[in-house]
């Protein structure tokens, strides 16, 4: 394809900026690394945004490895810089729609609960005695819940707790109570998921996570093995990667005492260094590969229009 230019949103460029940039220059693209929260939104420039490294015009797409916590305002421009490059027909990968069916964890289990994908018993709320009831009920069936913050990653901040007084000891971030039934391991005390990376529709490569403790993020400490897939460990990460509309994702799925698999998580911006490393594959060749055929499909319906 001829030169493409396009831009690499993150607030921490490293090694998977790193990736991505040595994929895609081998397909002709240049990627231009910087911060969403250095974009402006400005309505005297024609398009009413300016990135930067590209004042002059558009890029060709733009890739979303990350974003940075903020207040509610800032994530809130940060969000409007990605709509607006959408609606300037810029492809956003992943779009902002996925990403917000994504980054709240809350979105992510009604997307998957409505779509008929098997997932953890789930609650969420903001009034601690209705979470204290809930959480009651729960105990009282001898359940153990999992309390998450409602915007979190790499396993932090999470905790398992089988009391009220653990409840009452919890600081939840914001005041979201965001609650789960405990999976408990097809094989006791073996902690074990997967990770499946899907793009357009198809995983690209897998890996299991083995811990000695019940969180099995790898940036927590968890090891990284190759692992082939079954069919509905592939067709199940397909469809949650569906059901939040995302293009690209890395879908956690465990397996349950009847044999049967759950999704956990689904991220629209998954980290794939653990993944390379158990498994060899360079996620960064398949993202840079999709985007080029966006790219290309973009530019075509320009010159249709034109």
């Amino acid at each position: 394809m001829s030169q493409a230019n396009i831009v690499i949103f993150n607030d921490t460029h490293g090694w998977h900026s790193e990736q991505l940039v040595d994929a895609l220059s081998k397909l002709n693209i240049t990627a231009q690394l910087t911060d969403l929260a250095d974009c402006t939104i400005d309505l005297d420039h024609p398009t009413g945004l300016i990135i930067p490294g590209f004042e002059q015009q558009l890029p060709d797409a733009a890739m979303v490895r990350g974003i940075a916590p903020g207040t509610l305002e800032q994530i809130t421009l940060r969000m409007d810089v990605l709509h607006t490059l959408a609606e300037l027909n810029v492809p956003v990968f992943n779009s902002a729609s996925a990403i917000e069916h994504t980054v709240d964890k809350a979105r992510t289990s009604l997307r998957l609960h409505l779509a008929g994908i098997p997932t953890p018993k789930t609650w969420a709320c903001e009034n601690i005695n209705l979470a204290r009831n809930i959480a009651q009920r729960q105990f009282s069936q001898q359940k153990e819940l999992v309390v998450k913050p409602l915007f979190g990653c790499q396993g932090k901040g999470i905790e398992k707790i089988n009391s009220l007084d653990q409840l009452d000891q919890l600081n939840v971030v914001g005041d979201a109570f965001y609650m789960q039934e405990y999976i408990i391991p097809f094989e006791p005390e073996h902690w074990q998921d997967w990770r499946l990376m899907v793009i357009d529709g198809h995983v690209c490569a897998a890996m299991s996570r083995r811990s000695q403790h019940w969180i099995t993020n790898f940036a927590q400490g968890a090891e990284c093995f190759s692992t082939p897939v079954t069919d509905e460990m592939e067709q199940l990460a397909i469809a949650a990667t569906d059901a939040v509309q995302a293009d690209y994702a890395g879908v956690d799925l465990i397996r349950t005492q009847d044999g049967s698999y759950t999704v956990l998580e689904v991220n629209s911006v998954p980290a794939w260094k653990g993944l390379y490393q158990a498994t060899g594959i360079n996620t960064a060749d398949y993202l840079a590969k999709a985007l080029a055929t966006r790219i290309a499909s973009s530019k075509r319906r320009q010159c249709h229009v034109k």
